[in-house]
């Protein structure tokens, strides 16, 4: 009845590829040439951050049946990616600004 830990794991990744994927194409798309709109972008993907890390831990935990470290990895790499990409939407607004500025 219940899926095996790799296929949970290969769930798990699609739906952190794909959300990535989907909030980094709106955060873009709607913030083109607007230097506010990609600052707020940029802090609403580090806001985010907290929220994909326990979700991503929770779901992430239904299907760990070890102690606990293969769910602790797959939480990191994720929450990481979210992280730097907050800070490359932010570095790409001062690049607007910057270039703006000439």
């Amino acid at each position: 009845m219940f899926l095996s830990a790799d296929v949970g794991m290969s769930i798990t990744i699609l739906l952190e590829i794909t959300v990535f994927g989907i909030i980094n194409f709106y955060a873009f798309k709607y913030s083109q040439d607007n230097i506010k709109k990609r600052i707020w972008a940029g802090v609403i993907f580090l806001l985010l951050t907290p929220i994909i890390l326990f979700g991503t831990l929770y779901f992430v935990l239904l299907f760990d049946k070890g102690m606990g470290w293969g769910a602790f990895v797959v939480t990191l790499i994720a929450t990481g990616l979210y992280i730097i990409n907050g800070i490359i939407v932010l570095l790409s607004s001062f690049y607007l600004y910057f270039k703006k500025s000439k």
